[in-house]
């Protein structure tokens, strides 16, 4: 395909000294609609590696939209192959933008997630590693970003763009260190869905569309602590026999009892002896139906960009910070392991002037969400971060990111991933305990082949050491650590 690459933008360049002769000699010979229409076809075929998805010529008047969709899986969408018909309207703006397939979370939870895309830095680098910081063994304090630590919204500001956001709260509150710079930060109400943070945004959009801005708006409309709308999840679900009532806080007893099963290092959170196979259907019904109030508040947003004249001045970025556990592994909720089903999200960046799909199958991370976003503005971000430009991936270029995860989940847990490609190593740091899957041939991560493939478990795992070198990982800080469920996560 390289090798046609020369050939193809000689013939593009031959048409257009053709058109432009055409028009020197006769404009009424040209097409009426002019030559960028008349060679658009062409243009479109070729990979333009120095033009693609640059918008530095437009820089100075586009703004910046991010849309986080708390907890939402990317099996749940219609992107990913799903035929429930759960995320139409979803589905509708994946046809106008960009589709990562393969987009891992840095961390399976909100709070260090979040943070990691805020910085395009690894969570052990960024340290908002939990809500609350461990000063010893039994005190422990609100953790904060570092003032020394950039964030990219810092730089936003800096560019000129007024900063606004409207969150559900909880771990994306302010005082964690995202809402430096911002002119409005709503994050009052914890775990708020989109029906409370969505129309505060409309308004602040009605009255600042002529202004370039940064928005971010987040929601746990599908998050379990946050309810069902409109109805009971036994009345969503009435074919259900069982004994749960599907509750916010019923969902956190669970997770708090399936915690309480990790004794020792090594433990998993485990839910199996408590929870069956028809619990986990219903469970995972009553997220569905989530996921479809969820798409209806995000297509009201969609169309009230585009009535507002907004959607093709605006990057739109929409993106999960983590998955949810339906006794897959047997929990539910999400952060104590890192597995596919909670590290495997939606990612999609809708650059104005490109509005069209575009599907990406490579493995890349939400770290990279940011480093994309300012490579198309052509603007100066933090040094020394760990995310990358995906422009290159855009353009027809190879990139070969490593792909990393991480969890120290209420220091009841303390994992970390690596990935190869379709081969994944899962680390425990406080017994060294390895597992290896194909997520090719073994998508539910089903068949551990740490023993059957040694030589690449091996070598995953030496790639993985590595990298907890530099993210300053050491495992012996984790042994024997306990946080004790003092509040809701």
């Amino acid at each position: 395909m390289n090798s046609l690459r020369p050939v193809a933008i000689t013939v593009v360049l031959a048409n257009v000294a053709l058109v432009s002769w055409l028009l020197l000699r006769d404009p009424a010979s040209a097409p009426a609609s002019g030559v960028g229409e008349a060679l658009r076809p062409l243009v479109d075929d070729v990979t333009m590696d120095a033009a693609q998805y640059d918008l530095s010529a437009r820089a100075s008047s586009l703004n910046v939209v991010l849309v986080s969709l708390d907890a939402l899986r990317f099996d749940r969408t219609g992107a990913s192959g799903n035929a429930d018909g759960l995320t139409p309207n979803l589905d509708r703006f994946a046809d106008e933008a960009v589709v990562f397939h393969d987009a891992t979370a840095a961390a399976p939870w909100t709070v260090p997630s979040h943070m990691a895309v805020w910085t395009a830095r690894w969570p052990s680098i960024h340290g908002v590693t939990n809500k609350l910081k461990l000063l010893s063994q039994d005190q422990m304090v609100d953790a904060a970003l570092s003032p020394g630590i950039e964030t990219f919204p810092d730089h936003l500001v800096r560019a000129g763009l007024v900063a606004a956001a409207f969150t559900g709260g909880a771990g994306v509150k302010a005082s964690f260190g995202y809402g430096r710079g911002f002119d409005t930060y709503l994050d009052d109400r914890p775990f708020a869905g989109m029906d409370y943070s969505l129309p505060p945004a409309l308004d602040w959009l009605g009255k600042n569309r002529d202004r370039r801005f940064f928005l971010f708006l987040h929601g746990y409309d599908v998050h379990g602590q946050h309810p069902l709308l409109g109805l009971t999840p036994r009345d969503a679900v009435p074919d259900y026999q069982g004994t749960l009532d599907g509750s916010i806080e019923e969902q956190a007893r669970l997770r708090e009892l399936g915690l309480a099963a990790i004794q020792k290092p090594g433990d998993d959170a485990d839910l199996t002896g408590t929870l069956s196979a028809e619990d986990a259907r219903f469970l995972l019904a009553v997220y569905d139906r989530k996921v479809r109030q969820m798409d209806q508040h995000f297509g009201t947003f969609v169309a009230q960009l585009r009535a507002l004249d907004l959607l093709d001045r605006s990057i739109i970025v929409v993106f999960s910070d983590h998955g949810e556990e339906f006794m897959e592994h047997k929990y539910i909720d999400h952060g104590a392991t890192l597995c596919q089903h909670q590290l495997h999200v939606p990612l999609m960046i809708r650059f104005p002037g490109y509005a069209r799909r575009h599907d990406v199958k490579t493995p890349v991370r939400t770290i990279d969400i940011f480093p994309t976003i300012f490579d198309a503005l052509d603007l100066a971000g933090p040094s020394g971060v760990d995310g990358r430009s995906l422009l290159p991936l855009l353009r027809g270029q190879p990139l070969d990111l490593p792909v990393y995860a991480e969890t120290d989940y209420r220091l009841f847990v303390h994992r970390r991933m690596a990935r190869a490609d379709t081969r994944k190593l899962l680390l425990d740091l406080e017994d060294g305990q390895r597992e290896l899957f194909d997520l090719a041939a073994d998508p539910g991560e089903t068949r551990d082949l740490s023993s059957s493939e040694a030589r690449a478990a091996y070598e995953l795992e030496q790639a993985l050491r590595g990298w907890m070198e530099r993210t300053r990982t050491n495992p012996q800080d984790y042994l024997g650590i306990r946080q004790t469920p003092i509040a809701l996560f």
